[in-house]
């Protein structure tokens, strides 16, 4: 009967084995329930970037480096699945755009029972590769030594090319580069890096902007100071007769810096030469510092001074012979005469003065109206009279070999007629 039961009641039958199922299936679910569970701090990681890179795109930043995915699977699957061997992979051949768009991720390490809810995506951001030349700056801090003149620096090379995306390419403005000196007292030459920055003065550092050259050759020259007379270069002489006086510098000194070998030999400090060739009066110049390399003029001192050199005649001696000598005043009726002479006059006065007297020029001369002729008992003969020579005034006579001149005054004797000649014939 029972048997009859069940080969009559087929419905029931299927009815029973999907009710078993179903009691099967809830068990299953109650001892292995399916659930979604988040997992976190999924690292990213970027593939084919050269690929892009041979394209002449680029990332502007890179995505989140972790993300958090939701999975779905059963509870034994979750558990048997290992975290640590997940990764989300960007894969970046297939962009040939540019901008900011929204990439899928794929998910690696997932075991095959256990399914994504959703497929994870990030923000990615491509931009063209461009390069561009930017001047570097340097930022001096600090100070040198007292006593050291620290120049401006300079940076070999002066600039530099960056590349790499475009909009953080734009956004430079300058390299700088920052050199610390403390008390130092002498040239600073380094390689240092190099710190890209915008217009604000933030730094700007990035994977996807690059330097060519990331680090440039410093150089800051740090230069003893040192005070120092000035002396005129005097080039030639004066002209004959004429000697320099004095000479006058104004500024009379001058503060420079230079390399110390340079500074520790110098005494002073030459102008540019000054021709005085021929002078006869005085000179007056405004020239130039003469410098050799090396030497440098500190701040607010003057590269030309005014020179005056003051040129004055030499007093000289001179020595003149006088051979002869006028005769002047003779009395009426007398004759005068005086021996060859030869007189020594020793001269002193400035040259040129000195130099174009004569003998003559002296105008030597003997005055006779000191004789007085009428009076009683007055006899001719041999008298002894003053040389009288007149010279210029800025002319001395120092010296005479004889001061006197002998003169010898006789009358004139007019001569006798010839009687014969005056008589008459007789008749």
């Amino acid at each position: 009967m029972i048997r009859k039961f069940f080969s009559n009641n087929l419905s029931l039958k299927v009815i029973s084995l999907i009710v078993a199922i179903i009691l099967w299936v809830f068990a299953i679910r109650e001892l292995n329930p399916e659930r979604t569970q988040n997992i976190t701090n999924i690292p990213v990681e970027i593939i084919n970037l050269d690929q892009l890179n041979r394209k002449e795109l680029t990332l502007v930043k890179d995505p989140p480096q972790v993300v958090t995915i939701r999975i779905r699977g059963l509870l034994n699957d979750i558990y048997k699945m290992n975290d640590d061997n997940l990764k989300a992979v960007l894969d970046l051949s297939d962009i040939d755009w540019t901008g900011t768009q929204n990439m899928e991720l794929e998910i690696e390490g997932l075991i095959r029972e256990i399914s994504l809810e959703r497929i994870p995506e990030v923000p990615v951001t491509i931009n063209r590769i461009i390069n561009k030349p930017i001047p570097v700056k340097i930022e001096v801090i600090g100070n040198g030594a007292d006593g050291f003149y620290v120049h401006e620096a300079t940076a070999e090379p002066p600039s530099v090319t960056i590349y790499g995306a475009q909009s953080l390419v734009d956004s430079v403005v300058q390299g700088v580069v920052r050199v610390k000196l403390d008390q130092d007292e002498g040239t600073i030459k380094q390689s240092l890096p190099i710190d890209l920055v915008d217009s604000t003065g933030n730094i700007i550092k990035s994977e996807y902007l690059k330097l060519r050259q990331d680090s440039t050759m410093v150089t800051i020259p740090i230069h003893p100071v040192k005070t120092f007379d000035i002396r005129a270069n005097i080039v030639g002489n004066p002209a004959d007769g004429f000697v320099i006086d004095d000479i006058i510098i104004d500024p009379s000194q001058v503060t420079i810096n230079g390399y110390a070998s340079i500074v520790n030999r110098l005494t002073s400090l030459l102008t540019e030469p000054i021709d005085i060739n021929n002078a006869d009066e005085d000179v007056h110049a405004t020239v130039n510092l003469a410098r050799e390399d090396g030497i440098y003029l500190e701040p607010g001192q003057p590269s030309k001074v005014n020179v005056v050199i003051n040129i004055s005649e030499t007093i000289i001696d001179a020595e003149l012979l006088v051979n002869e000598a006028e005769l002047r005043n003779i009395p009426e009726g007398f004759e005068a005469a005086v021996d060859p002479l030869s007189i020594s006059v020793q001269l002193r006065g400035p040259y040129t003065h000195v130099q174009q007297l004569s003998s003559q020029g002296l105008d030597p001369h003997v005055d006779l109206s000191q004789i007085n002729t009428e009076e009683e008992g007055f006899e001719p003969g041999m008298f002894e009279l003053p040389l009288v020579l007149n010279v210029p005034g800025t002319v001395e006579i120092i010296g005479v070999s004889n001061e006197t001149v002998t003169v010898n005054l006789q009358p004139i004797v007019e001569p006798v007629a010839n009687m014969e000649d005056d008589t008459e014939p007789e008749p």
